[in-house]
């Protein structure tokens, strides 16, 4: 394999053979390894990487956790989160090279809080890179100069887990909004609003076990 293109570091929670694979995505002052419980619910016998972003959250000069962006969690910083997309995305790349072989397989991405605002974003910006997302207790970011979605979604599977209220002073997207809008733009959304951890955990469940992971890179001039 070339010399990685992300720099982000990744805990290597769960080296498992069987599919899916999953990546994880962290909230803000998290670690890559947070959201291990999620990443075993839906892939107990897959290859799970929870993914850390760089940005540090500090008290004092003592890093407590990483953040992907700054700002509320459904309008964040334009470059700290167009730099945290553009991380992920190459991390993806390098990840489909790592498997070293024509056909790799993708992942599944499974975020919470700003994770599954950055996963969401994911699979507007890189549907390609991916087999599909679950979002837990994100939204649709509101950027300024974003314009999504960047590629086709041609169905991508996306889960929408919880509801959302306003968390600025501008209207965003509640989560069965948000899912509307992914049909619109193509994607194949679902939205639930479970009333406990473990309903939330059984819809995750039943939910990949419908999804069959997609095989193959892209070209890399997308």
């Amino acid at each position: 394999m070339a010399r990685p293109l992300s720099q982000l570091g990744y805990a290597r929670i769960q080296d498992g053979n069987a599919s899916p694979r999953v990546i994880t995505l962290h909230g803000h002052n998290q670690h890559g390894h947070t959201p291990a419980t999620l990443g075993r619910t839906v892939a107990p016998d897959g290859r799970i990487i929870g993914l850390e972003s760089y940005k540090g959250v500090f008290i004092g000069r003592t890093v407590v956790g990483y953040t992907w962006y700054i700002g509320p969690i459904d309008r964040p910083a334009p470059v700290f989160f167009g730099d945290a997309l553009s991380e992920i995305e190459r991390f993806l790349w390098d990840e489909l090279d790592r498997q070293e072989t024509d056909s790799p397989e993708r992942p599944f991405l499974v975020g919470i809080e700003q994770g599954a605002v950055m996963a969401i974003a994911t699979a507007l910006a890189a549907p390609d890179l991916i087999s599909g997302v679950i979002a837990v207790d994100g939204a649709l970011p509101v950027v300024p100069g974003w314009d999504p979605p960047l590629a086709p979604l041609d169905g991508l599977p996306l889960l929408i887990l919880g509801d959302l209220e306003a968390t600025s002073d501008a209207p965003v997207l509640r989560r069965v909004e948000l899912a509307r809008q992914l049909e619109i733009w193509g994607g194949d959304a679902t939205w639930l609003a479970p009333r406990n951890d473990d309903e939330r955990d059984r819809a995750m469940v039943d939910w990949i076990a419908r999804q069959a992971p997609r095989f193959g890179a892209p070209p890399a001039s997308q």
